[in-house]
């Protein structure tokens, strides 16, 4: 749906109450305070799980652990003014660790990490820009399996990443690319920390222990408590396990609100090809996953909850959240259901919640981010792991595996291309391969017959691939059903069983059923218009039942249909028209 500005001053008014309706949030019975004291405490509860977190991505995006926090404020705080869901928590997401932390390492004029921000800031846009013409539907026509798929890729190569910090050997340079980093680990392989393998190990038990029995508690939580308690613990007291901890590895933890952008760069950004096109593709690729993600966890977010959310609002509120987050020195954001889950069993009921998120993630950071600094890598790892893991969705493989082997096949072929190729590739490669098993099942030309015996008894076969006739028995109607679409894809299979039904000696009549056929394109209209001159010159009565007013109008185009219509062999029913032709044939 494009979007329409009207002319003059009524227009300009229009326009503008169009982008500022979503600060209207508030039902006209309810105050500030009523949504604020029935949100605050999911807020706070959002709150403290996303300080850590948006730590963890935000040092697996490549930006350390300040670019994050920005994000979880910043892109949280304009999502709840603008987005269109109640419960969906916008901040740093999982999914676009990886490909965020491959670009600080191809980021052209050696900009490294602060290439982020000015992608944020372009990926926002593009965002905007798909909600501007409304194409965003047309995202949803990328498969569920290639979504899974890149989720799983995705969740492999943040746990990989986690292997140096793991084992201690969080101060060597990683390469960005999984076979180059898994080398570099070999290479050092006889330096691993055991002390940090030790509590590495210990805390990641902790987290899954802690999900599976003490589910009323986040488990980033307290493990988080305890990770900063027991960094101090040993960098104050015991000395002796020699921990890399945050503060070690990043230095002072500073400036939440903001961080400088390189925006003196951005010129010299677009004054080559090859630096223009690195940035507009990265961008595109963190607009497609952010878009996606965002959906679906909106949709997750309604299912659970039985509301309705707005798809246009919350691609709105995801762009201008981006591009806000960009500016304040931030990373890209999208819709996570760690955070939107944690929301709605937190018992929250309005956007408010996520702006009091905001503000107290705010509020958390500045107050315990100096504690932050005692946290060892080693924990920071447990918690990446335990992410990673949340990203894949082993179900819905088993899944796959036991319904449709083709759509696990594509799965794992888009996380194999993900991990050893690129993200954007495999979605780009599995929704191609999703396409073409789609149109090869669309061009069996699947469909429903019904035979009408001469003494009297029928048979029906439904959603048949191959058209069998027996040639024993007088057919006295053979009632030939096509439902969804008939198009270039399967209209040659539908043409070959109506050619069959024309020679085949022993059937009277034809009666071509469209009553559940919903679109049809022109090579569709000049099939079924040659399969009837060929029913009708081998001698078969043929007409057509239950065609509805929309096929109808684009088959009267056809100058034989027409005429076939002024015949009256077109009914309203099958059974209208069996009861017609009955006496006749």
């Amino acid at each position: 749906m494009a979007f329409l500005v009207p002319t003059g001053f009524k227009g300009t008014i229009y326009s503008l109450s169009y982008f500022f309706m979503p600060f209207s949030f508030l039902p006209l019975r309810a105050s500030v305070r009523d949504l604020v004291t029935a949100n605050w405490k999911s807020g706070l509860t959002v709150a403290v799980i996303s300080v850590p977190l948006a730590i963890a991505l935000s040092i697996a995006s490549g930006a350390g652990p300040v670019a994050g926090l920005i994000t979880g404020i910043w892109a949280t705080l304009i999502a709840s003014f603008f987005g269109g869901s109640n419960y969906n928590i916008i901040g740093a997401a999982g999914a676009l660790a990886t490909v965020l932390f491959a670009a600080t390492l191809a980021a052209p004029l050696g900009l490294g990490a602060a290439i982020l921000p000015i992608i944020t800031v372009i990926s926002g846009f593009i965002i905007l820009f798909v909600w501007w013409i409304g194409v965003d539907r047309l995202l949803y026509y990328i498969p569920s399996n290639v979504m899974y798929g890149f989720a799983a890729g995705v969740a492999f190569l943040i746990a990989a990443s986690q292997l140096f910090d793991a084992t201690g050997l969080s101060t060597l340079k990683r390469t960005g690319e999984f076979l180059g980093d898994i080398h570099l680990y070999l290479a050092h392989i006889r330096e691993t920390d055991l002390s940090a393998v030790a509590v590495f190990a210990i805390f990641l038990a902790g987290i899954l222990l802690s999900k599976r029995f003490i589910s009323s508690v986040p488990a980033i939580i307290p493990i988080s408590i305890i990770g900063i308690a027991f960094g101090f613990f040993e960098e104050t007291f015991v000395h002796s396990l020699h921990l890399i901890s945050l503060g070690d590895k990043f230095g002072k933890l500073e400036g939440v609100l903001s961080l400088p952008v390189a925006w003196d760069t951005f010129p010299a950004l677009f004054s080559s090809y090859s630096s223009a096109s690195f940035l507009i593709k990265t961008s595109g690729i963190v607009a497609l996953i952010a878009i996606l993600e965002t959906l679906i966890t909106a949709k997750l977010g309604d299912k659970i909850t039985r509301t309705q959310s707005s798809t246009r609002r919350e691609l709105l509120g995801l762009a201008l959240a981006n591009i806000g987050s960009g500016i304040m020195g931030g990373l890209p954001a999208s819709g996570v259901f760690v955070r939107t889950g944690a929301n709605i069993k937190a018992g929250a009921t309005h956007r408010a919640s996520a702006t009091v998120a905001a503000i107290g993630t705010a509020v958390v950071a500045v107050v315990a981010l100096p504690f932050f600094a005692y946290m060892p890598m080693a924990v920071i790892a447990a918690i990446l792991v335990n992410t990673a893991l949340g990203l894949i969705e082993t179900e819905k493989f088993k899944e796959f595996w036991q319904q449709d082997k083709s759509s696990f096949a594509i799965a794992i072929l888009v996380a194999s291309i993900t991990i050893f190729d690129d993200a954007g590739m495999g979605v780009l490669v599995g929704s191609f391969l999703a396409l073409l098993f789609f149109a090869d099942r669309v061009s069996r030309g699947q469909f429903d017959i019904i035979l009408n015996f001469s003494d009297g008894t029928k048979e029906e076969s439904r959603c048949a691939k191959v058209l069998h006739l027996p040639s024993d028995r007088e057919i006295t109607f053979a009632t030939y059903s096509i439902a969804g679409s008939l198009g270039y894809i399967d209209s040659g299979q539908h043409a070959a069983n109506l050619r069959h039904l024309a020679r085949t000696k022993n059937v009277r009549c034809v009666i071509i059923r469209l009553r559940d056929l919903f679109t049809l394109d022109f090579e569709g209209i000049e099939m079924l218009a040659e399969a009837v001159e060929e029913m009708e010159r081998s001698g078969k009565y043929v007409c057509f039942s239950s065609t509805n007013s929309s096929i109808a109008e684009q088959l009267r185009k056809i100058p034989h249909f027409r005429e076939l219509e002024a015949e009256g062999k077109f009914f309203t029913k099958t059974s209208e028209a069996l009861a017609t032709l009955r006496p006749i044939i």
